[in-house]
Order: C-alpha cells, then sequence, then structure tokens
C-alpha cells in the first residue's frame, strides 16, 4: 500500500507514510534511494531528507553511511500515536455517479470487509474523465483524497497509466488497456458476445445490428472480437456507437432500422439501453421478437419486472462482490493484489425476446 502523504505538516506526513509502509512490507531491508522515494512519495528532496532522519532518530531505519543504503531495523518502535495506516478509505472512482444497482451489489463485499476493518468505501465522480491529459487532475486529486487504494470504473488508458506508473495502488473494476499491468476484476463480456452471436446464428439470423458506448474500452472491443468470432464469414453485424444518452441510443436504432437490408436482430451492451429500445420500437409498432429479435449482454434488477422477458446475461454477483473484495483487502493490507487478476463468465438468462427471423414487418 503507497497512500501519498497530505500537504499538512508535509515532513510528519512523509515521515508517516514512509512508516505504513515498512509496516505494510512495502519497503523491506534495504530502503530505495532517494530519487526513488522522492518520486514514489511526490516529494521534495528537503522534505524527503529530514522525513528520512525522523525515521532514523526514531529508529525505524537505520543512518545512511559512505557507500551504504539506509536500511529497515529489525525490530520496528511501537506505533504510537498513530492509527492503523489513519485507516484511510478505500476510494471508488468513476465518471459518474454510481446509479447501477449491479455495481453496488458488486461492490458489497468489499465495503463489508473495509467497514470491518475501520476503512469506508468513498466514491467518487469527479469531472476529470473526459480530460485528454488527465495526469496533472489525477495528480491533484489523489493529494486531496488519500486513500488506502483505488477503485478504478470506466477508467480511460492514461488514467490507468497514471495510476500504474505513480505506484499508486489500484484496482480496476473491468479490463485493463494493452500494457497495463494493474490487476482487474471483469465480467467476461467476450464470451458473452460469443454465446449471444452463436444464439442469433443458430436462429438463422444473418443481419445483426450492435450498439456500444462511442469510447473503445477494452470492454468494448472484447465484445467485437468474441461477436466476430462466433458470426465468422456466416453473418454481417453493423456496429453502431451511442454517448450514453437516450437520445444517442434512439439515432443509432433508427440507423439500424434504416439500413438497406434490415438487420433481424439488436444485440445491446448496457443495461439502459434495453428501455429505449423498447419504447422506440412499441412507438413504431415493431415487434419482438415477430419483427425483430432483442439480446442484452448486460443485466440490471428491473429486467425481471420486464414482459415478456428479456434475454440477456448476467455476471455471478456474489463470485465478482467477493473476487473484487479480496483483491482490495489484499491492496489494503500488503499494497499489492496477491491474486491472480479475473473475467468472470456470465450467465444466459433465456427469455422470449430472440426468434427466427423474417423478411420485413406486419
Amino acid at each position: 500500500m503507497e497512500p501519498l502523504p497530505k500537504r499538512t505538516s508535509l515532513v510528519h506526513e512523509t515521515a508517516s507514510t514512509l512508516k505504513q509502509w515498512i509496516r505494510s512490507g512495502i519497503l523491506k531491508e534495504e530502503l530505495p534511494g532517494e530519487l526513488q522515494l522522492k518520486e514514489r512519495l511526490k516529494v521534495g528532496r528537503d522534505t524527503l531528507r529530514a522525513a528520512l532522519q525522523m525515521l532514523t532518530e526514531e529508529e525505524w531505519i537505520s543512518a545512511q553511511g559512505q557507500g551504504r543504503q539506509r536500511r529497515v531495523q529489525s525490530r520496528l518502535p511501537e506505533l504510537a500515536g498513530e492509527t492503523n495506516a489513519e485507516k484511510l478509505p478505500v476510494t471508488f472512482l468513476s465518471p459518474h455517479t454510481i446509479e447501477h444497482r449491479v455495481t453496488l451489489i458488486e461492490m458489497d463485499d468489499a465495503r463489508e470487509r473495509l467497514e470491518e476493518q475501520g476503512h469506508a468505501m468513498r466514491f467518487l465522480a469527479p469531472q476529470i474523465f473526459h480530460l485528454k491529459k488527465p495526469e496533472r487532475a489525477l495528480d491533484r486529486l489523489v493529494r486531496a483524497y488519500p486513500s488506502a487504494a483505488w477503485v478504478l470504473y470506466l477508467a480511460g488508458e492514461r488514467m490507468q497509466r497514471w495510476f500504474q506508473q505513480n505506484h499508486v495502488p489500484a484496482l480496476i473494476y473491468g479490463s485493463p488497456f494493452p500494457g497495463v499491468m494493474l490487476p482487474f476484476v471483469v465480467s467476461d463480456w467476450g464470451a458473452a458476445a460469443f454465446h449471444a452471436g452463436v444464439q442469433l446464428l443458430r436462429r438463422g439470423h444473418r443481419v445483426i445490428a450492435m450498439i456500444e458506448y462511442e469510447v473503445p474500452f477494452p470492454g468494448i472491443l472484447a465484445i467485437n472480437e468474441g461477436m466476430a468470432r462466433a458470426l465468422a464469414s456466416h453473418a454481417t453485424v453493423h456496429i453502431f456507437k451511442d454517448d450514453r444518452t437516450p437520445g444517442s441510443v434512439a439515432h443509432a436504432i433508427a440507423d439500424a432500422m434504416n439500413l438497406k437490408e434490415r438487420p433481424s436482430a439488436m444485440v445491446l451492451t448496457r443495461a439502459t439501453q434495453l428501455l429505449t429500445c423498447l419504447s422506440w420500437f412499441a412507438s413504431r409498432g415493431i415487434r419482438i421478437p415477430q419483427d425483430v429479435s432483442v439480446i442484452c449482454l448486460a443485466n440490471d434488477s428491473w429486467f425481471a419486472e420486464l414482459y415478456p422477458p428479456v434475454s440477456y446475461y448476467e455476471p455471478d454477483t456474489r463470485l465478482m462482490s467477493r473476487s473484487i473484495g479480496d483483491r482490495v483487502m489484499d491492496l489494503v493490507q500488503f499494497g499489492r493484489v496477491t491474486r491472480k487478476s479475473m473475467r468472470v463468465a456470465m450467465h444466459h438468462v433465456p427469455g422470449a425476446t430472440i426468434g427466427s427471423p423474417k423478411e420485413g414487418f406486419s
């Protein structure tokens, strides 16, 4: 765990942070050089040297000798007057206020276990996800909200890389971009898309429309790859983009249905797309599945209230919640994740929205 020092009493806070790193095992035996520590702590040379002097006087580390690095003492003093890693919260970083109930359910295990340890789960939705260069904003954010660890939700490539390069303890709730080595837990969107494609192909669908978010996150790329693998050269999939607004989803549906060769099936990749899709079709007298089939790769609890029932995919929320909780606690306790990253299989919930294709509409 590498929480960054606060700006109040910076020398003292830097010393406190170093003690936390030593206690949690991030710093073992021989300390890194001053240059590396400065970069990791984001402090100046004088501040770092004053903090190291404090640790030397308090017998946390040995004094620096000629040609010899400082070392962690074999017996550490008691943490007099300090709280356990200041009981810093874990911060869930998202581009929007968390309203999706599935997301909240999947964070339950981590939240409960953190509370048992005296930590809180904090949700932040700062207006920085749209920035092309978010690095400076992230630096200010991490300093303003000291955290035991960060959970990154829908974080772009530059954001993921910033957390990795700055050694800030983080877990990606989703997929990492290529080359990003942060730990992650994600639903297996690629496998769900493959299964959906096979289901449609077996029913005889040969022209399929799919609506997805315009930002090419790794999960979306996995969906595209899974669908392409399922359909191969046996069917055509037309991809339409949305910007997470109902208007953009409606526009994408209209574009799809105005194709010269109309799609006989619609694949949705977000739960909220379903409401727009159902209402758009209903307003035009288009029947599901008699006129067009619909399958949703995502889910939400309100799907159970729809009739006829929708065909969709749902993650194992219990396994997702436990997997996220295990890895968040690793970050808090050890400063690193000791378990492998996970792609959690999704379960197909068959409904009544998939039928065989027909020519035109009645």
